[in-house]
């Protein structure tokens, strides 16, 4: 055990070194790097997209002033900026190691920036987090990860931050998010810093002050490093506790004031539960016998399920005569039989970026839907895939190219899909 706080420590600087490449498990040798030199950054980028590595450093001059002055930083050191299109990722990965990756030409992007640039959004976002590594550091004797380690900063500040100062509040990355927890009565429980990290930071600011936040971030203690709850507590007046519940109520008072002005769903009509739990996406087949179906097929799977249902119509005929023998005997009216299905799982995996989606033939012989993949080089994109129904058999339709959102055209001859 006496080594233990050794190995953790080189272990995550190894971690911190992999950096983003650790999200597709492949660093691309194969690609030619080029480098474009401005006044504050080195931008690296691969053969085929010099042009948005041009617009990219344009962007990144003009944001990184506005970033530094959010945070109360007066110096900033060089900073390395990564573009690649080479895998079919929407994010964009910053570390304390003053660099960033940033994938680019994301088929799904519009979907979740709205009006708003893809290029522009994640390159603010992922600058942001290197203006923030560069305000919380610690003194020379502590550098990371330890550094991170120590001062005790929760997820949600780092991801919130960024957000608040660079992005708007929209319905994929946020509101539907914190509707269903406040449904379920899970607020507290968000797990991801993404979806509570925004709305805590727009908390903060509007009930203390954006200086506030500076001033906290920017406080060190008698050893010269920032301790977070200290410093929250310092500016702010109260614990970080208390303000995590504060933020809780208020969250829950909103969106429970929201939903009440909404009609329920019982009011606009009758409603059908599917036959599968957390379902993503589902599509009836025409003879309305079965319903394929994306979702989880049981409690803490890491990933999703695609099933089809099937009707068990002799097993309801079967409870039907029974009830109608018991109500007899009563002289009742019977009780309706709720549908009985068979579950099966057909294929597993991930299907679909921003919009998990699939598509049933006109004819009721095959299922169509996109599914993460490594492509050419090993590349991570997305290809169709056409499922026989009836013998199981899958089959690649679209290999080379990140294609998307399939359906059937009405003859069930043809299929449209969205591809880059």
């Amino acid at each position: 055990m006496k080594y233990f706080p050794i190995v953790f420590s080189i272990t995550l600087s190894f971690l911190n070194a992999t950096g983003a490449w650790m999200m597709s498990q492949r660093s691309h040798g194969e690609l030619k790097w080029n480098t474009i030199a401005t006044e504050h950054f080195d931008i690296h980028y691969h053969a085929g997209i010099r042009d948005i590595a041009v617009k990219g450093a344009s962007m990144a001059e003009q944001i990184r002033p506005v970033l530094m002055q959010q945070m109360g930083l007066d110096t900033l050191r060089r900073l390395d900026i990564a573009f690649t299109t080479e895998d079919e990722i929407l994010n964009g990965f910053a570390t304390p190691g003053n660099y960033t990756v940033i994938w680019v030409d994301q088929n799904d992007a519009g979907l979740w920036t709205g009006d708003e640039k893809w290029l522009r959004t994640v390159l603010a976002h992922e600058l942001q987090h290197l203006v923030y590594f560069n305000t919380v550091k610690g003194p020379w004797w502590l550098p990371e990860p330890m550094n991170s380690l120590v001062t005790g900063v929760p997820g949600w500040v780092v991801e919130g931050l960024a957000e608040y100062y660079t992005e708007k509040w929209r319905p994929f990355r946020f509101d539907i998010s914190h509707k269903g927890h406040v449904i379920r009565n899970t607020v507290h429980r968000i797990q991801d810093p993404h979806n509570d990290g925004f709305s805590k930071s727009l908390y903060l600011a509007d009930r203390f002050g954006d200086s506030t936040i500076t001033k906290i971030l920017n406080h060190r203690n008698k050893a010269g490093f920032l301790y977070f709850e200290s410093s929250f507590k310092k500016y702010t007046g109260i614990k970080l506790k208390q303000f995590n519940e504060d933020w809780r109520r208020h969250m829950n008072t909103f969106f429970y004031g929201q939903r009440a002005q909404k009609e329920r769903l019982e009011d606009v009509g009758k409603v059908h539960k599917l036959p599968m739990k957390r379902v993503a996406a589902f599509d009836y087949f025409p003879d309305t016998m079965r319903i394929a179906m994306i979702g989880q097929m049981s409690k803490g799977q890491r990933d999703l399920s695609l099933a089809v249902a099937t009707r068990d119509t002799a097993k309801e005929r079967k409870i039907w005569k029974k009830r109608v023998k018991k109500a007899d005997k009563k002289e009742e009216k019977p009780k309706k039989v709720r549908p009985k299905w068979k579950l099966k799982e057909l294929d597993h995996g991930i299907f679909g970026e921003l919009i998990i989606n699939l598509d049933v033939s006109p004819d009721n012989t095959s299922i169509v839907y996109p599914k993460y993949r490594y492509g050419g080089k090993q590349s991570l994109m997305y290809g169709i895939w056409k499922l026989d129904v009836e013998t199981k058999k899958k089959t690649l339709l679209i290999s080379s190219m990140r294609a998307n959102y399939p359906k059937f055209s009405p003859d069930g001859k043809k299929i449209a899909f969205v591809a880059h």
